[in-house]
């Protein structure tokens, strides 16, 4: 991005009413951010461009070093607000700083609301050396595609869109591993271990499902 778009952009987020998603509107200059507040904004893209919208944005306050994977290290975190991408990939989080040291971390990811299947899972940003009262931070992010999306389009020609198999390949993609049940013909499990579910089909029609703890790799 150029000099001038960023400062555009910039300029755009943190007026008022410019940015998408949930969280409280964002001052109309830095010098109108609240004593001890702060302001996180930026634009989620594709690799080509394209603006993502939907995906979860939420900032945390920590009080010792995170991992980088989102799946990890959530317990005991300070939540210090949550959003979602508007339709322009935008998002906008405005929040007071908490009393005492921290580590301040931004994350993309969240159970449940992220496309795993079409795109790569983000890791957690840190920003604690941007914090200070009154200030903000415009973070940019590229995220890029699952690297088994081609595969999963390829897979979900040979399902009708409507069929249970194809939903659930698009909600969770291709299975870690496909058991056929003895002496039960067309009836098959498909385990997705790194989400915790398990899926029995006959034929094409979902029998039932399972849930368990998620193997995480």
């Amino acid at each position: 991005m150029s000099r001038l778009a960023s400062l555009a952009l910039l300029g755009a987020l943190l007026l008022p009413g410019c940015a998408g998603g949930s969280g409280p509107a964002a001052p109309a200059a830095q010098g109108a951010i609240p004593s001890g507040g702060f302001v996180v904004a930026g634009v989620v893209r594709e690799p080509g461009g394209f603006p993502i919208g939907g995906v979860p944005v939420q900032a945390f306050a920590s009080p010792r070093p995170l991992a980088a994977d989102p799946r990890l290290d959530r317990q005991g975190l300070s939540s210090l607000g949550e959003t979602s991408t508007a339709a322009d990939g935008t998002y906008r989080l405005s929040f007071l700083l908490p009393t005492g040291p921290a580590r301040y971390y931004v994350s993309f990811y969240a159970p449940g609301r992220f496309d795993e299947v079409r795109y790569a899972r983000p890791p957690r940003a840190e920003f604690t050396q941007m914090v200070k009262p009154g200030g903000h931070w415009v973070f940019d992010l590229t995220i890029p595609f699952h690297g088994a999306w081609p595969k999963v389009q390829e897979v979900l020609k040979a399902y009708s869109k409507d069929s249970d198999k194809a939903r659930i390949i698009r909600g969770y993609g291709i299975a870690d591993e496909v058991r056929v049940k003895p002496g039960e013909p067309g009836a098959e499990v498909w385990w997705y271990y790194g989400r915790g579910k398990s899926f029995t089909f006959r034929g094409d029609a979902l029998e039932g499902e399972t849930t368990f703890n998620p193997v995480l790799k």
